[in-house]
């Protein structure tokens, strides 16, 4: 099988990047590390295997059985750019923080390997969103997670949202989020959005500290185009596309729309949605549910 590998150069993930990679390896696989990954991991380790390696300018193409992303969140929405056009399905071992993205963890890869190995597993496809601006400064951009608008400066910015060409507000607030399914359990879930299961055909538009308490956030379908018109006070504001990011000025029009392309995430019979709920936002570890809570919060921490 020949595999792609992402990893970013932090020294205090070696240990796990070279388990993973040592278990890749054992179990025949080819593997093709990102370039800057490679040379970190040269430099750092003096046994360090040669590998094959593909670079940034490159877009992976077919020949490639999936794309290991070795890092939390972030570092799998990055490794996301390389296979947006090519559907290499992904997963994501979590070498990081929280993971809901990356939600494999290093002691479990083996097994969770044997299962892809041995086909047990499914392919979720991901919706991406896409926003496109053109004036003084023509930008287009591609996010999982979600698209947002922020202010830089302290005075509050206004973004006007017309769903279809039908006006729906205008918010007056620190910003901005427009999240995909996937990204519900991110930024959009830390300002009061609901979660949604995956693969669910919806947007969520999220009002960052809105100055009125009638606004919510809002659950809207996924075929549609949002329009948005930015309006600050003189200063400039922060246009974001995961952890692309983009410095917009005032008056300025986006468009927003689902992306004609989709991230194909591997899930293992072995890993689901809520099993990953209960366990990174402990719902249901409750003193009246479980005896033994207590106990999971310590193993947790660890």
């Amino acid at each position: 099988m020949k595999i792609a590998v992402y990893g970013r150069n932090i020294i205090n993930s070696i240990d796990n990047y070279l388990l993973i990679l040592n278990v890749l390896r054992t179990n025949n696989c080819t593997l093709f590390l990102y370039d800057e990954f490679a040379k970190f991991l040269s430099e750092n380790i003096s046994d360090f295997c040669d590998y094959s390696t593909f670079s940034e300018e490159q877009y992976l193409n077919g020949d490639f059985s999936f794309f290991v992303s070795l890092g939390g969140d972030g570092t799998f929405l990055e490794a996301t750019r390389f296979i947006r056009k090519s559907n290499i399905p992904v997963i994501g071992v979590n070498t990081g923080s929280l993971g809901f993205l990356a939600n494999v963890s290093v002691d479990e890869f083996h097994i969770i390997l044997n299962e892809i190995l041995n086909k047990k597993y499914e392919i979720e496809h991901r919706t991406l969103i896409n926003i496109t601006a053109q004036g003084k400064k023509n930008i287009s951009a591609c996010a999982l997670n979600e698209i947002t608008l922020q202010r830089t400066m302290p005075a509050l910015i206004s973004t006007t949202v017309e769903i279809n060409g039908e006006r729906l507000s205008q918010y007056w607030s620190d910003g901005l989020i427009i999240a995909t399914p996937t990204g519900s359990t991110a930024y959009s879930m830390s300002v009061g959005g609901p979660i949604i299961v995956p693969t669910a055909s919806n947007f969520v538009i999220s009002p960052i500290a809105p100055h009125n308490l009638a606004i919510r956030p809002f659950v809207i379908s996924d075929d549609i185009e949002i329009k948005i018109k930015l309006q600050t006070r003189g200063e400039k504001a922060m246009l974001t596309a995961d952890n692309e990011m983009f410095e917009v000025e005032s008056e300025m029009d986006f468009s927003v729309k689902k992306s004609k392309y989709k991230i194909s995430i591997i899930k293992p019979d072995s890993v689901n949605f809520y099993k990953t709920l209960r366990n990174k936002l402990m719902w249901g570890y409750d003193i009246r549910n479980d005896i033994n809570v207590y106990q999971h919060f310590d193993n947790y921490k660890t």
